[in-house]
């Protein structure tokens, strides 16, 4: 795919790093940054656990695969990491983000957050970047309409698979399933059908269009700024995990009894 180069850069343009998951917000918000003349975009950017040796936590969003991502972008994919139990998570982020402006000259993070997340009040990364001089967030898609975000996602030609689905709304035949137009209608449909009484009771949110409650994750394989398609073997069949009884998803993420994750070859 022809990729257009960012010709049209102010004078002063801010490197700029993208936080990084494969999903398709991060990659929607790294087309605004890329078509934003004051932001020379550079690098992507990942945060992880040090003690996160085999990638469980990445399950919706594999590294093999973001790696993959990163190199058909042609960017640089950088990896942050800080302690498991931290004693202060917020001060984490804040050194490990000092640094990346100390060592790599990342003036502004883009991130493609939509919404506050759980009980905060306000945006994690702003928060952040607030307590480092030089250093500012640019996020997007804040607060846009959910469903105009999809379509423009699917006008501009990402190409786009679910990479984890959780129950009740979804079941593993979802999985490495094409983002667009028909799944969007389904999900519409089902967001149009409501919560039964007993889903209520047990603390099930509504569906929200874009996963913001953690109803699902996706990962991109294709996009305007891919200079070729993401190439990596998928397995037919997902991976289920039941969750116990007793687990209640707090914040973003709704009730859910199961959870169904895509699984690489290799």
């Amino acid at each position: 795919m022809a990729v257009t180069p960012q010709t049209t850069l102010s004078p002063k343009a801010s490197i700029t790093a993208i936080s990084w998951t494969g999903g398709k917000d991060c990659n929607l918000a790294l087309l605004h940054a890329y078509r934003n003349p004051d932001l020379l975009v550079r690098y992507l950017v990942t945060f992880r656990f040090e003690s996160d040796n085999n990638g469980k936590s990445f399950r919706a969003h594999p590294i093999p695969f973001m790696e993959a991502q990163a190199r058909c972008l042609n960017m640089q994919l950088l990896f942050i990491t800080f302690p498991e139990n931290c004693p202060d998570y917020f001060q984490a982020y804040v050194d490990e983000m000092r640094k990346l402006n100390e060592e790599h000259g990342i003036e502004v993070i883009c991130t493609g957050d939509m919404d506050l997340v759980g009980t905060m009040d306000r945006n994690w990364i702003a928060r952040c970047c607030d307590e480092i001089e030089g250093m500012s967030a640019y996020i997007p898609l804040w607060q846009k309409d959910t469903s105009e975000c999809l379509d423009t996602m699917i006008e501009e030609g990402f190409e786009i698979v679910f990479s984890c689905v959780k129950s009740p709304f979804f079941d593993g035949s979802w999985i490495n399933r094409r983002l667009d137009a028909s799944a969007i209608e389904e999900m519409k449909a089902i967001v149009q059908r409501g919560l039964t009484n007993e889903q209520i009771e047990e603390g099930v949110k509504p569906l929200d269009l874009c996963g913001e409650r953690g109803e699902y994750h996706t990962m991109c394989i294709d996009g305007p700024l891919y200079h070729q398609k993401v190439e990596i073997e998928i397995n037919e069949e997902a991976i289920k995990e039941e969750l116990e009884s007793n687990t209640k998803w707090k914040g973003n993420i709704h009730n859910s009894k199961a959870m169904w994750t895509i699984s690489l070859k290799g």
